[in-house]
C-alpha cells in the first residue's frame, strides 16, 4: 500500500515538475525576454537605446554609381548614348538626431547626415575620377523655361554662354567629386546685361530646388548631394513605443505635415495614397517583426513612403536577421499619382515615366528631375 501511495505521490510531483518546467519554458521566459526586448527599444529618457537614437553608433554604407556617357561625339551628332555604369563610390554615412521635443508618447526631433569618402571600399575609383555624363543643371533650366517661360528662350539662347560659363555644353566631363558635392557653378558675375536678365529667371526657376544653393555673390552652385550635408532634415514627430512597442519611430508627421504633398491627389478629391506617410525613418523598427506583413520607411530623397517586403533570413556578424527590401517592382510606376507628365523623353504612352525612373520634379525641384533606381 505504500508503495502504491509513494508511487502516486512520485507520478504527481512529476507532473507538477513537468506542468512547472512548460510554464516556465513556454510562457514566464518569453514573456521575460520579450519584456527584456521591448525595454531596449521603448524609447525612454536617459538610456543606452535613446542615446543610440539620438547618435547612431555605426556609420552606414552610402554607395553611389555613375552612368557616364561613352560616346559623346556620337551622341552630338545625334546618336545613340552607349551609358558605362561608374562606381562604387562609397561613402560613410554618418547620422544623428536632434531631439528638438519630447512628450509622454511622442519625440520631435530633425536628421543630420555626414559624408566622408572611403577609399578603400571604392578602390580602385577615386573622387577624382573624371565622368562624362549629361549636363543636369543645363537640360533641367532649359526644360523648365521653355514649359514656363516659352517667349523668353530667345533671350536664355542669347545669355547661354555667361549663364554656363565652362560647362555650357549639353555633356559635360567633371569629377565625381564636382558632380556629387562641390558642384557645377552657374550664373558667375557677370556685366551682361542680357545674362543678368536670364540669371534672375534661373533663380526662380531654381527657388524650390533643394539641390542648388544661391552663393554669397548671387552665382548658383548645383550637386547632387551636399544639401544632405549642410541642411538638417525636416523635422520629424514619431511615437515612442511608451504605449505599444510596436509602434516605436513610426511617424505621426513630417514636416509638420501627416501627408506629402508633392504627388497629385484625385481630380474627385481626397488623399492620394501616393502622399501617405507610412512606417518610420528607416533608421528604427518596431520589434518582433512578422515577415508575412510589409515594412514601411519613408524616403525623403525621393518624397514617398516606401514598401519594404521580406526576402530571406539572413545574420550580419553572427546575429541572426531577417531581410527586407525594395525590389524592381518599387519604380513599376503603376500607381498613377506618381506620373507628374513634367520630364520628357523617357515616357511611355500614358505619360509616365518608364519602368525602372521616377519624376522628381515637385519632389527635389527642377535641377533633378528624373531618378533612376539602377543608379
Amino acid at each position: 500500500m505504500c508503495g502504491i501511495v509513494g508511487s502516486v505521490i512520485t507520478v504527481a510531483v512529476g507532473a507538477v515538475l513537468v506542468l512547472g518546467t512548460s510554464l516556465i519554458g513556454y510562457v514566464w521566459v518569453p514573456k521575460i525576454v520579450k519584456d527584456v526586448i521591448v525595454s531596449e527599444v521603448v524609447l525612454v529618457d536617459n538610456t543606452v537605446q535613446m542615446d543610440r537614437f539620438e547618435v547612431i553608433p555605426f556609420a552606414m554604407n552610402f554607395t553611389v554609381r555613375i552612368f557616364g556617357i561613352s560616346n559623346p561625339d556620337v551622341v552630338m551628332r545625334g546618336g545613340v548614348p552607349v551609358m558605362d555604369e561608374v562606381g562604387p563610390y562609397v561613402y560613410r554615412l554618418y547620422q544623428t538626431r536632434e531631439v528638438l521635443e519630447v512628450t509622454d508618447h511622442t519625440i520631435k526631433y530633425r536628421r543630420h547626415e555626414h559624408f566622408k569618402f572611403d577609399p578603400v571600399l571604392s578602390y580602385p575609383n577615386k573622387e577624382e575620377d573624371l565622368i562624362t555624363i549629361i549636363n543636369v543643371p543645363y537640360h533641367a533650366i532649359i526644360q523648365v523655361a521653355e514649359r514656363l517661360y516659352p517667349r523668353l528662350m530667345s533671350l536664355l539662347n542669347l545669355a547661354m554662354s555667361d549663364v554656363f560659363g565652362k560647362y555650357n555644353e549639353p555633356i559635360i566631363t567633371i569629377s565625381a567629386k564636382e558632380l556629387l558635392f562641390s558642384g557645377i557653378s552657374l550664373c558667375l558675375p557677370s556685366s551682361s546685361i542680357v545674362a543678368g536678365v536670364a540669371c534672375e529667371i534661373i533663380r526662380g526657376i531654381a527657388a524650390d530646388a533643394r539641390n542648388i544653393e544661391i552663393m554669397p555673390d548671387g552665382s548658383l552652385l548645383f550637386s547632387v548631394l551636399d544639401y544632405k550635408e549642410q541642411l538638417p532634415s525636416e523635422e520629424y514627430e514619431v511615437m515612442r513605443g511608451t504605449d505599444d512597442p510596436a509602434n516605436v519611430g513610426r511617424i505621426l508627421s513630417y514636416g509638420e505635415s501627416r501627408y506629402f504633398s508633392q504627388w497629385p491627389n484625385p481630380p474627385q478629391g481626397g488623399m492620394s495614397v501616393c502622399n501617405h506617410i507610412n512606417g518610420t525613418d528607416s533608421g528604427i523598427f518596431a520589434p518582433f517583426v512578422d515577415t508575412t506583413k510589409s515594412l514601411y520607411a519613408i524616403n525623403t530623397d525621393i518624397c514617398r513612403s516606401v514598401e519594404l517586403r521580406y526576402e530571406l533570413d539572413t545574420e550580419y556578424e553572427g546575429i541572426p536577421t531577417k531581410r527586407f527590401a525594395a525590389n524592381e517592382w518599387l519604380l513599376d510606376n503603376n500607381e498613377q499619382c506618381f506620373c507628374l507628365n513634367y520630364t520628357t523623353g523617357l515616357n511611355r504612352d500614358d505619360g509616365c515615366l518608364l519602368e525602372g525612373a521616377m519624376e522628381l520634379y515637385t519632389c527635389v525641384g527642377s535641377m533633378e528631375a528624373g531618378y533612376s533606381g539602377a543608379a
